[in-house]
Protein backbone atom coordinates (compact mmCIF):
# COMPACT_ATOMS: atom_id res chain seq x y z
CA UNK A 1 0.00 0.00 0.00
CA UNK A 2 1.51 3.27 -1.11
CA UNK A 3 1.66 6.04 1.48
CA UNK A 4 -0.19 9.13 0.26
CA UNK A 5 0.57 12.81 0.66
CA UNK A 6 -2.49 13.12 2.90
CA UNK A 7 -1.18 10.58 5.38
CA UNK A 8 2.18 12.34 5.44
CA UNK A 9 1.14 15.95 5.61
CA UNK A 10 -2.32 16.06 7.12
CA UNK A 11 -2.94 13.16 9.40
CA UNK A 12 -0.05 10.86 9.50
CA UNK A 13 -2.64 8.20 8.92
CA UNK A 14 -0.35 5.27 8.55
CA UNK A 15 2.22 4.50 11.19
CA UNK A 16 3.62 2.19 8.52
CA UNK A 17 5.54 5.19 7.25
CA UNK A 18 7.41 5.29 10.52
CA UNK A 19 8.11 1.58 10.42
CA UNK A 20 9.38 1.79 6.86
CA UNK A 21 11.59 4.76 7.65
CA UNK A 22 12.82 3.50 10.97
CA UNK A 23 13.88 0.00 10.02
CA UNK A 24 15.27 0.49 6.51
CA UNK A 25 18.95 1.29 6.14
CA UNK A 26 18.80 4.33 3.89
CA UNK A 27 22.28 5.68 4.39
CA UNK A 28 25.12 6.32 6.79
CA UNK A 29 24.46 8.95 9.44
CA UNK A 30 27.11 8.16 12.02
CA UNK A 31 28.69 11.63 11.75
CA UNK A 32 25.46 13.50 12.46
CA UNK A 33 25.63 15.10 15.91
CA UNK A 34 22.47 14.68 17.95
CA UNK A 35 21.16 17.30 20.38
CA UNK A 36 21.98 16.56 24.02
CA UNK A 37 18.40 15.52 24.64
CA UNK A 38 15.04 14.89 23.05
CA UNK A 39 12.17 16.07 25.23
CA UNK A 40 8.48 15.28 24.91
CA UNK A 41 5.24 16.83 26.21
CA UNK A 42 2.58 14.36 25.06
CA UNK A 43 2.05 10.69 24.28
CA UNK A 44 -0.32 10.09 21.37
CA UNK A 45 -1.61 6.50 21.48
CA UNK A 46 -2.79 5.09 18.17
CA UNK A 47 -4.47 1.67 18.04
CA UNK A 48 -4.50 -0.22 14.76
CA UNK A 49 -7.10 -2.96 14.31
CA UNK A 50 -6.57 -5.44 11.49
CA UNK A 51 -7.82 -8.89 10.57
CA UNK A 52 -4.62 -10.34 12.03
CA UNK A 53 -4.95 -8.55 15.36
CA UNK A 54 -4.53 -5.27 17.21
CA UNK A 55 -1.43 -3.24 17.99
CA UNK A 56 -0.99 0.09 19.75
CA UNK A 57 1.72 2.57 18.78
CA UNK A 58 2.89 5.35 21.09
CA UNK A 59 4.03 8.59 19.50
CA UNK A 60 5.91 11.06 21.73
CA UNK A 61 5.37 14.68 20.71
CA UNK A 62 6.75 18.09 21.63
CA UNK A 63 4.65 21.24 21.25
CA UNK A 64 7.59 23.30 19.97
CA UNK A 65 9.63 20.76 18.00
CA UNK A 66 9.20 18.98 14.67
CA UNK A 67 10.84 15.73 15.82
CA UNK A 68 8.82 12.94 17.37
CA UNK A 69 9.50 9.72 19.25
CA UNK A 70 7.95 6.34 18.65
CA UNK A 71 7.72 2.92 20.23
CA UNK A 72 5.42 -0.04 20.79
CA UNK A 73 5.53 -3.24 22.77
CA UNK A 74 6.13 -5.15 19.54
CA UNK A 75 9.41 -3.30 19.00
CA UNK A 76 10.84 -4.63 22.26
CA UNK A 77 9.83 -8.27 21.97
CA UNK A 78 13.20 -9.41 20.67
CA UNK A 79 14.48 -9.75 24.22
CA UNK A 80 12.97 -9.64 27.67
CA UNK A 81 15.34 -6.91 28.84
CA UNK A 82 15.65 -4.95 25.60
CA UNK A 83 14.14 -1.53 25.10
CA UNK A 84 13.91 0.30 21.80
CA UNK A 85 12.87 3.90 21.25
CA UNK A 86 12.85 5.63 17.89
CA UNK A 87 13.20 9.34 17.16
CA UNK A 88 12.54 10.84 13.74
CA UNK A 89 14.27 14.21 13.45
CA UNK A 90 13.28 15.96 10.23
CA UNK A 91 15.59 18.92 10.88
CA UNK A 92 18.64 16.64 11.00
CA UNK A 93 17.03 14.34 8.40
CA UNK A 94 17.71 11.21 10.43
CA UNK A 95 16.03 8.53 12.45
CA UNK A 96 17.78 7.50 15.66
CA UNK A 97 17.15 4.12 17.27
CA UNK A 98 18.00 4.15 20.99
CA UNK A 99 18.44 0.73 22.60
CA UNK A 100 20.29 -1.31 25.16
CA UNK A 101 22.69 -3.93 23.84
CA UNK A 102 24.89 -6.17 25.96
CA UNK A 103 24.25 -3.97 28.97
CA UNK A 104 25.22 -0.78 27.12
CA UNK A 105 23.15 2.08 25.80
CA UNK A 106 23.66 2.49 22.07
CA UNK A 107 22.14 4.51 19.26
CA UNK A 108 21.88 3.63 15.58
CA UNK A 109 21.42 6.65 13.29
CA UNK A 110 19.94 6.32 9.81
CA UNK A 111 19.90 9.03 7.16
CA UNK A 112 16.53 9.93 5.68
CA UNK A 113 15.97 10.43 2.00
CA UNK A 114 14.29 13.64 0.93
CA UNK A 115 11.32 11.61 -0.28
CA UNK A 116 10.71 10.38 3.27
CA UNK A 117 9.98 13.88 4.53
CA UNK A 118 8.34 15.33 1.43
CA UNK A 119 5.91 13.55 -0.84
CA UNK A 120 5.69 13.80 -4.60
CA UNK A 121 2.98 11.14 -4.86
CA UNK A 122 0.48 11.82 -7.62
CA UNK A 123 -3.01 11.66 -6.14
CA UNK A 124 -4.79 13.37 -8.99
CA UNK A 125 -7.05 10.33 -9.44
CA UNK A 126 -8.35 10.59 -5.86
CA UNK A 127 -11.46 12.49 -4.85
CA UNK A 128 -11.64 14.38 -1.57
CA UNK A 129 -14.85 15.32 0.21
CA UNK A 130 -15.84 16.66 3.62
CA UNK A 131 -18.35 14.64 5.67
CA UNK A 132 -20.20 15.21 8.94
CA UNK A 133 -18.11 15.93 12.00
CA UNK A 134 -18.30 13.96 15.25
CA UNK A 135 -16.88 13.88 18.77
CA UNK A 136 -14.19 11.28 19.50
CA UNK A 137 -12.55 10.91 22.91
CA UNK A 138 -13.96 14.29 23.87
CA UNK A 139 -12.47 16.07 20.83
CA UNK A 140 -14.53 17.73 18.12
CA UNK A 141 -13.36 16.22 14.85
CA UNK A 142 -13.95 17.13 11.22
CA UNK A 143 -14.55 14.24 8.85
CA UNK A 144 -13.16 13.64 5.37
CA UNK A 145 -13.17 10.92 2.73
CA UNK A 146 -10.60 10.41 0.03
CA UNK A 147 -10.87 7.60 -2.50
CA UNK A 148 -10.17 6.28 -5.96
CA UNK A 149 -11.14 3.04 -7.68
CA UNK A 150 -8.76 1.03 -5.47
CA UNK A 151 -9.22 2.35 -1.94
CA UNK A 152 -11.35 4.49 0.32
CA UNK A 153 -10.09 6.26 3.44
CA UNK A 154 -12.46 7.86 5.93
CA UNK A 155 -10.82 9.89 8.65
CA UNK A 156 -11.60 12.27 11.47
CA UNK A 157 -9.11 14.90 12.56
CA UNK A 158 -9.10 17.57 15.25
CA UNK A 159 -7.19 20.81 15.68
CA UNK A 160 -8.31 21.12 19.30
CA UNK A 161 -4.89 19.88 20.46
CA UNK A 162 -1.55 21.61 21.15
CA UNK A 163 0.55 19.18 19.10
CA UNK A 164 0.75 17.70 15.62
CA UNK A 165 2.58 14.99 13.72
CA UNK A 166 2.23 16.79 10.40
CA UNK A 167 4.89 19.38 11.26
CA UNK A 168 7.52 16.68 10.93
CA UNK A 169 7.01 16.64 7.18
CA UNK A 170 7.36 19.21 4.46
CA UNK A 171 4.14 20.02 2.67
CA UNK A 172 3.85 19.53 -1.07
CA UNK A 173 0.86 21.07 -2.81
CA UNK A 174 1.42 19.37 -6.15
CA UNK A 175 -0.79 16.55 -7.42
CA UNK A 176 -3.33 16.85 -4.61
CA UNK A 177 -6.62 14.91 -4.68
CA UNK A 178 -9.48 16.55 -6.51
CA UNK A 179 -11.40 18.72 -4.08
CA UNK A 180 -8.65 19.10 -1.49
CA UNK A 181 -8.08 22.71 -0.55
CA UNK A 182 -4.47 23.51 0.37
CA UNK A 183 -5.84 25.60 3.24
CA UNK A 184 -7.08 22.41 4.88
CA UNK A 185 -3.54 21.05 4.91
CA UNK A 186 -2.25 24.29 6.38
CA UNK A 187 -4.93 24.26 9.07
CA UNK A 188 -3.71 21.02 10.63
CA UNK A 189 0.03 21.52 10.29
CA UNK A 190 0.66 23.18 13.66
CA UNK A 191 -2.19 21.67 15.66
CA UNK A 192 -3.82 18.55 14.29
CA UNK A 193 -4.13 14.87 15.10
CA UNK A 194 -6.11 12.07 13.55
CA UNK A 195 -8.63 10.62 16.00
CA UNK A 196 -9.99 7.87 13.75
CA UNK A 197 -9.31 6.36 10.33
CA UNK A 198 -11.06 3.61 8.40
CA UNK A 199 -9.12 2.16 5.47
CA UNK A 200 -10.99 0.08 2.89
CA UNK A 201 -9.25 -1.79 0.09
CA UNK A 202 -11.79 -2.13 -2.71
CA UNK A 203 -9.87 -5.01 -4.28
CA UNK A 204 -8.71 -6.99 -1.23
CA UNK A 205 -10.84 -6.71 1.89
CA UNK A 206 -8.19 -8.58 3.91
CA UNK A 207 -6.18 -5.33 3.85
CA UNK A 208 -8.94 -3.35 5.56
CA UNK A 209 -7.99 -1.74 8.86
CA UNK A 210 -9.04 0.90 11.33
CA UNK A 211 -6.90 3.21 13.41
CA UNK A 212 -8.11 5.20 16.39
CA UNK A 213 -6.61 7.46 18.99
CA UNK A 214 -7.06 5.77 22.36
CA UNK A 215 -5.25 8.39 24.40
CA UNK A 216 -3.49 11.75 24.40
CA UNK A 217 -1.59 12.15 27.66
CA UNK A 218 0.85 14.68 29.02
CA UNK A 219 4.35 13.42 29.81
CA UNK A 220 7.76 14.71 30.84
CA UNK A 221 9.65 11.88 29.15
CA UNK A 222 13.05 12.66 27.64
CA UNK A 223 16.03 10.89 26.09
CA UNK A 224 19.50 11.95 27.24
CA UNK A 225 21.45 11.25 24.06
CA UNK A 226 24.83 11.84 25.76
CA UNK A 227 24.43 8.49 27.53
CA UNK A 228 24.26 6.55 24.29
CA UNK A 229 27.30 5.36 22.37
CA UNK A 230 27.69 3.96 18.87
CA UNK A 231 26.77 0.42 17.92
CA UNK A 232 30.48 -0.46 17.89
CA UNK A 233 30.77 0.48 21.57
CA UNK A 234 28.57 -2.47 22.47
CA UNK A 235 31.29 -4.72 21.08
CA UNK A 236 34.14 -2.86 22.74
CA UNK A 237 34.85 -0.66 19.72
Amino acid sequence: MKTSIISKNLLFIFCLLTLQTAFSQIGKASKVELPDSYEFDYIYKLKMTHKKGDITFDYYLNEDESYFGFNSEEMSKSGSDSEIFMVMDSDLQITAMFMEMMGKKVVQKTKLKASDISSNDDMSDYSFTEIDSKTINGYECEGYVTENDKMKITFYITDDVPVSLSSAFASNSKNLPKGLDADIMKKYTENGLMMEMIYEDKKKSKNNMTMECVGLEETDFSIDTTKYGSMLSAFGG
